[in-house]
């Protein structure tokens, strides 16, 4: 888990800035790039010009003790070419947590800044027009004390009402000190995904999620799953998507927690995942 930075005012600011985009919702007429998974990346990019903004908030909740874990990103996107894209993220997260070191457990709640991340998207094939979507992904984050990676395959395919999506990410992660850069962990996930259109611009379907980290002798330290429901609406120019997602018994349990047939030191058993975007 990230390590916390203290209390700042941009959180506050942002979830204030987050809340008028909303309230500005109504009176947009309607989006371009829209997404239609959570979780899930598709191959599709913003034209050239193009711009969105994209508010994700993610609800995390289910350890052993009291946790409760709200982490937000608000992205600036932009359509480079026919097949490139590129967008500006700012991180942030609130923690609120049960703290056993105090007689009695007391509640702690925590707001840090997650720092700025840097995104790169490209094209391959269209998932209509060819027979498979395809693109490559890359995502550059920085934090005062943590450097991350990730890079990410995406594949989709559109048949009918039906889209089906799945991503192979791998995720570095260096925990930058004041005499030395240490790798701490190495993620790969895999991401497979299902929805249909009931109508043209509204689905449902289905979202499951694997996740592996890796220790520094290249052993899996635990396997997570994840499964759960995901809908979306588009209009035209915004969209929206949700997913729920509970937490499998883990293929692999964790070192740290052996007797637990789910991973809760690093997970939780419930997430729930809101994106939010407006084109202008």
């Amino acid at each position: 888990m990230r390590r916390q930075t203290g209390r700042i005012k941009l959180a506050r600011g942002a979830a204030l800035a987050g809340l008028t985009a909303l309230s500005l919702l109504g009176a947009m007429p309607g989006a371009a790039n829209e997404r239609h998974f959570s979780y899930t990346y598709e191959s599709g990019v913003l034209p050239p010009g193009e711009r969105e903004f994209e508010l994700w908030t993610t609800y995390r909740t289910g350890r052993h003790e009291l946790y409760v874990r709200l982490d937000h990103r608000a992205e600036f996107e932009m359509g480079l070419t026919d097949r490139l894209m590129t967008s500006f993220y700012l991180n942030w997260q609130d923690i609120t947590q049960e703290n056993a070191a105090t007689s009695p457990p007391s509640t702690q709640r925590a707001s840090a800044f997650e720092g700025i991340s840097s995104e790169w998207k490209y094209k391959l094939s269209d998932p209509v027009a060819d027979g498979f979507g395809t693109a490559l992904y890359g995502e550059l984050g920085l934090a005062t004390d943590e450097v991350e990676l990730e890079g990410k395959l995406i594949l989709d395919k559109r048949a009918g009402k039906n889209l089906y999506a799945y991503n192979l990410t791998i995720e570095p992660e260096w925990e930058v000190g004041a005499k030395e850069t240490e790798l701490e962990e190495v993620g790969l996930e895999n991401n497979l995904a299902f929805t249909h259109f009931f109508r043209p611009r509204t689905s449902a379907g289905l979202e499951l999620r694997n996740h592996l980290a890796f220790t520094e002798e290249h052993k899996p330290a635990y396997i997570a799953l994840f499964l759960g429901p995901v809908v979306s609406h588009t209009a035209e120019k915004w969209w929206v998507t949700c997913t729920a997602l509970g937490q499998l018994p883990a293929l692999k349990k964790s070192a740290e927690d052996p007797d637990s047939k789910l991973i809760l030191d690093d997970h939780e058993r419930y997430n729930l995942r809101l994106l939010l975007s407006f084109s202008f």
